[in-house]
């Protein structure tokens, strides 16, 4: 198809853009979303003007993108290109000054802008002392890369990869001072599921490590706030043009040439951010996959559901034809998601009034994720019944409702029968682990409980498409 584009095939092209239209409009949508949203969400208005630029380009000078394209996916390299497109299109647009970089999801902290501000410098020039195989691995996560897609993008084994970033955290917090050593491995991901509880329940109990975390956490941002904003050119290397990148990321690239362009990317920041984008972009391009029976707006917001980029994902939802039988639960789960961001514990106690309407089993896993967001443990504890968790997001729902209080006993049994299976859904597995290491007749964290439903969105997004 790409050689037949090259020819000048107009019916190849159709088929071109049929094929990886969609996938370049989320990455178009990823770019306004990071660049140019207010609170609200990206201007949905932009996207046929950009999205047609990307087109534009790729097919100047008779497809001469397409020309030194050398194999691969043609989907990352797309993608590539189309970044860079939607990139030059805001940076025409708005000031580089104006840009703002998007934030990550913030945990249940007060924030402190000023004690951040204080000690980010001394924690720069820390990181900078630590060398670039640690520089490169602190970027990849202020870019918003998970433990395993940091070491999946390096080709490291996890374990070698989470025993660097434990590493750093160390070091960081000697600098900063106190015990905050398993605070920062939380902040750089490389805390275990049962550390990341352990640390959830000391911040909520002990006011002098919730007061070093609250430090932490505000140079964190800080000091990623500063990094994303920084304005940085390209060092000379293979990973300068749009088909090494692709090919980096795809996996495509290999022997000689991939250690050339590993030796760059410790070397280069801007590198690291086109690798890290890319990784991030691909992630949603694959949740659009099944989605093919969807219009455009409702694949869109079920992608950006997929990969918690929630506030994205509402703004599309709020765009589809609520006529349509997927418009609904997907604006509720975006909803959701969104309120999950906020990031604070819900105001309020549970209900004491119970609901005379049982929800349908295919309702129910909305019904209780909308409760544990809003804060009514026992209201989502009600919402999923001995058939609604037979189903692997009813029962995640049902252990993490119990676990927030209406029945320990329940969840704690639950944990234990999922930590015996031979191979449990990953969430679920992980669910379990957080339980099991809460102290005994101790809830679930707000911090903890909001991460996993963070994670559950997707699966009750999966859930209820697959019902319709």
């Amino acid at each position: 198809m790409v050689a037949a584009c090259v020819g000048g095939d107009d019916d190849a092209w159709t088929e071109l853009e049929r094929r990886h239209g969609r996938a370049v409009q989320l990455v178009v949508l990823h770019v306004l979303d990071e660049r140019r949203a207010e609170a609200t969400g990206p201007d949905l208005t932009e996207l046929p003007t950009v999205t047609a630029r990307v087109w534009e380009r790729v097919r100047r000078n008779g497809g001469g993108a397409l020309r030194v394209w050398a194999g691969g996916q043609l989907a990352a390299y797309l993608a590539v290109l189309a970044r860079r497109e939607a990139e030059r299109h805001v940076e025409d647009e708005t000031p580089a000054a104006a840009l703002v970089a998007h934030l990550p999801t913030p945990v249940f902290l007060t924030r402190d802008p000023a004690l951040g501000e204080r000690i980010a410098e001394k924690l720069e020039a820390t990181l900078a002392r630590l060398g670039p195989r640690a520089s490169t691995f602190v970027r990849l996560r202020q870019r918003g890369l998970s433990l395993a897609d940091v070491a999946a993008t390096l080709g490291q084994p996890q374990p070698a990869v989470q025993e660097d970033l434990a590493r750093v955290a160390e070091r960081l917090a000697e600098v900063q001072g106190g015990e905050t050593a398993l605070a920062w491995r939380v902040q750089l991901d490389a805390a275990t599921p049962m550390e990341r509880v352990r640390v959830a329940v000391r911040t909520e109990d002990d006011g002098a490590f919730r007061r070093g975390r609250t430090v932490a956490e505000a140079a964190w941002r800080r000091m990623r706030e500063r990094a994303l904003r920084e304005r940085v050119g390209w060092e000379p290397g293979p990973l300068q043009d749009a088909h090494s990148v692709a090919a980096f990321v795809d996996g495509s690239m290999r022997g000689s040439e991939r250690a050339h362009a590993e030796g760059h990317l410790t070397t280069c920041v801007r590198s690291v951010d086109a690798v890290a984008t890319l990784v991030l972009d691909l992630h949603g391009i694959r949740a659009l996959r099944g989605r093919e029976g969807l219009p455009d707006v409702s694949a869109l917001a079920a992608a950006c559901l997929a990969t918690t980029r929630f506030r994205l994902a509402a703004t599309l939802a709020k765009a589809a034809d609520m006529t349509r039988p997927e418009a609904a639960p997907l604006f509720r789960l975006a909803s959701a998601g969104r309120a999950l961001q906020v990031g604070s514990a819900p105001r309020g106690e549970d209900s004491r009034v119970v609901s005379t309407r049982i929800p349908s089993d295919d309702e129910a896993p909305i019904v209780a994720l909308e409760a544990l967001v809003r804060g009514d443990a026992r209201a989502a504890h009600r919402a999923i019944d001995d058939h609604a968790a037979k189903q692997t997001v009813g029962l995640r729902l049902r252990l993490l409702a119990g676990a927030s209080g209406p029945d320990l006993g329940e969840a704690r049994a639950i944990a234990e029968r999922v930590s015996e299976m031979t191979s449990p859904d990953p969430g679920l597995g992980v669910d379990a682990m957080m339980v099991r290491a809460l102290p005994e007749g101790r809830a679930l964290p707000w911090e903890s409980l909001t991460e996993r439903l963070r994670d559950v969105v997707r699966d009750a997004m999966r859930f209820a498409l697959s019902r319709l």
